[in-house]
């Protein structure tokens, strides 16, 4: 006797099955694309391009600032702070700052220096976005008073810190000279942020290195944000006023939990999970063992 078996009404069973695993797979990424779209289109952004650049003439220096607004959306209330030594001017505020368009301001400051060398310039760029939340942002750089500098004998590196509440910025200075060299270093920060023990004394022996550590607080920085910081180290050698001034980067990132677990590791879960039902759907063999 044969035995038939219902194969034909198997075998649309099994394609009907397929073909409903991969329609649920194609939704499930078409969802996943779109709410990678929505984000991407949602972001918006301010990015001011900013150069600064300084001259000494009869005891005065000019400083001109030019910015211009890279991002795709207006700043608001752009102002200039301009820093020499202890003394700061606050540049004229511009209302709005458009797409592309520019913001130049030019100051002058009357020296009162007693040594030739290298001093620091301090700028701040202060602005807000269209729900009047501030920001700031730093340049910094150096300007020369006499006839020419030496080169510098302190070099330094500054370690990335992340960090919400409080953190740490730890600075490394080099001494390649042959001396000793004593001076104070500044950690300049952003307004959203505020630094304790600062400035700090340093002194360095020949050839050695010393780490500095500067408790850095969040004020009002939002998650997410990367704030450029500048180390700022002035000391005296030589008969000349030398500055050595070194980059840092501080990442403000919030910590949030669901259950004692970060939401980094919740959302890792999570794609772990969408990627093994997805391979299920595709009825990968090595899954259903």
């Amino acid at each position: 006797m044969k035995r038939h078996l219902c194969c034909p009404d198997a075998e649309r069973v099994g394609c009907s099955i397929k073909r409903n695993r991969q329609v649920h797979c194609r939704a499930i990424l078409a969802v996943l694309m779109m709410l990678i779209m929505c984000v991407s289109a949602s972001a918006s952004y301010i990015s001011l391009s900013t150069s600064m650049n300084s001259k000494v003439r009869d005891g005065k220096l000019n400083v001109l600032v030019n910015v211009v607004n890279k991002g795709d959306e207006s700043a608001y209330n752009v102002q200039a702070e301009i820093r020499v030594g202890d003394k700061k001017v606050m540049a004229a505020k511009r209302q709005e700052l458009g797409i592309n368009q520019r913001y130049t301001v030019a100051e002058t400051f009357d020296l009162d220096l007693k040594k030739p060398g290298q001093y620091p310039l301090i700028l701040v760029m202060h602005y807000t976005d269209a729900n009047q939340y501030p920001f700031s942002a730093l340049t910094c750089n150096t300007f020369v008073l006499g006839a020419g500098s030496s080169p510098a004998e302190i070099f330094g590196r500054m370690e990335q810190a992340t960090f919400w509440k409080e953190g740490e910025a730890k600075l490394t200075l080099r001494n390649i000279s042959d001396a000793v060299i004593s001076g104070s270093t500044q950690l300049v920060v952003p307004r959203e942020l505020s630094v304790k023990r600062s400035p700090q004394p340093v002194k360095l022996s020949a050839k050695a290195d010393r780490m500095l550590k500067f408790p850095v607080e969040n004020f009002s920085a939002l998650s997410g944000s990367n704030y450029q910081v500048f180390a700022i180290t002035e000391y005296d050698l030589n008969n000349e006023h030398q500055t050595n001034i070194t980059p840092g980067m501080l990442r403000i990132v919030e910590t949030r939990t669901i259950l004692g677990l970060s939401y980094t590791l919740v959302a890792a879960l999570l794609a772990v999970l969408v990627v093994v039902f997805i391979l299920w759907q595709f009825g990968l063999p090595f899954l259903k063992k």
